[in-house]
């Protein structure tokens, strides 16, 4: 199939003639790290030359990938909107635009879920690695996948836990459609992705109720259907997770999640918040993470221990943050150590 986008197009020219869905994988918050100048030439003549602050390569091949992508969405992905029918929109960050991904695959009876939430510390989503990558590669192993595009910073908490708790009911009330097992859900999610599947599953009983109220003001079509139905993930997975912002934090989420609130520093410190009904967690890091400290990961690990909740923590030597499937480092095998756990 031919390609709308190469690498001889600039990123000026993916912004402005792939779509609005190129909001999804370069957000405005990213945009501002790349020079003007830059993005006007070819996207070959920089892709190995330019570094993101936090040292990661931009990633120009993936960008002009998506870009093409967004132009067939069609063929790709579904979306469902999670609050606003009417009104939804890739667009925006506000609640017009929380929304579950689905991405297209050939369905061969029922799987179990995965729902997806990729990180970008509350400030934007990564989702092309983040998201995109991981749901390819899980559905390989037989998962049937979703992808969360949650609201960020200017939205604060509970915003985008209630979007991961709507997310988690609607894909138990529309199962049978879905063909997915409602009984076999997993919420997977990196680094601030992780913080909001460990806090979501932490504080369930607190967003219920949060929950229901949103319901009622936005979505009381869906009342009905999600009655008693539970937001308690059966699985989670937590990858180089953000946990604690007391101490060893990552205090841009901090800030991002809560707009600086004090008041919510120990209460969204998610080693703090788990009980004996936590539900079963893989957990991993890297220990040369030089944005997200490893010790949060561990911590997280050690409240699972004290509380006798089923878990597993691998701590691999070498990847650092944003690995994502970890290709080429020591933490490349985590995707089967998840799977082999919760088989």
């Amino acid at each position: 199939m031919s390609q709308t986008f190469t690498m001889k197009n600039s990123l000026k020219e993916l912004l402005e003639q792939a779509g609005p869905g190129m909001n999804l994988f370069l957000p405005e918050s990213l945009l501002a790290f790349i020079p003007e100048e830059k993005q006007t030439i070819p996207m070959e003549e920089w892709a190995d030359t330019f570094r993101m602050p936090w040292g990661m390569p931009f990633p120009a091949a993936d960008f002009v990938q998506d870009a093409n992508m967004i132009a067939r969405s069609e063929q790709y992905w579904d979306m469902i909107p999670l609050w606003d029918k009417e009104h939804f929109t890739i667009d925006s960050n506000d609640i017009h635009f929380s929304g579950i991904m689905v991405p297209k695959c050939t369905l061969d009876g029922v799987r179990p879920a995965v729902l997806i939430c990729p990180g970008g510390g509350y400030e934007n989503l990564s989702f092309h690695n983040e998201g995109l990558c991981t749901a390819w590669r899980l559905e390989k192993t037989g998962y049937r996948t979703f992808i969360l595009n949650y609201r960020y910073s200017p939205n604060r908490y509970p915003a985008p836990q209630l979007d991961l708790a709507l997310a988690i009911k609607y894909l138990r009330a529309n199962a049978a459609e879905l063909q997915i097992d409602p009984d076999n859900l997993m919420i997977l999610g990196y680094s601030a992705g992780g913080h909001l599947c460990a806090s979501t599953a932490a504080l369930r009983e607190e967003l219920e109720g949060a929950l229901q109220k949103e319901m009622e003001k936005f979505r009381p079509d869906l009342l009905e259907s999600c009655r008693g139905i539970s937001m308690r993930p059966d699985k989670v997975c937590l990858c180089y997770p953000v946990i604690s912002f007391l101490s060893e934090d990552h205090e841009p989420s901090f800030q991002a999640l809560t707009g600086g609130d004090e008041s919510l520093r120990e209460h969204l410190s998610i080693e703090k918040q788990v009980d004996p009904d936590y539900p079963k967690t893989f957990i991993w890091t890297c220990a040369d993470d030089s944005l997200v400290p490893p010790s949060n990961a561990s911590r997280m690990a050690e409240a699972l221990e004290a509380q006798k909740v089923p878990h597993k923590f691998c701590l691999y030597p070498q990847g650092e943050h944003g690995c994502f499937l970890a290709v080429g480092t020591s933490a490349e095998g985590w995707v089967d150590e998840m799977l082999d756990f919760f088989a």
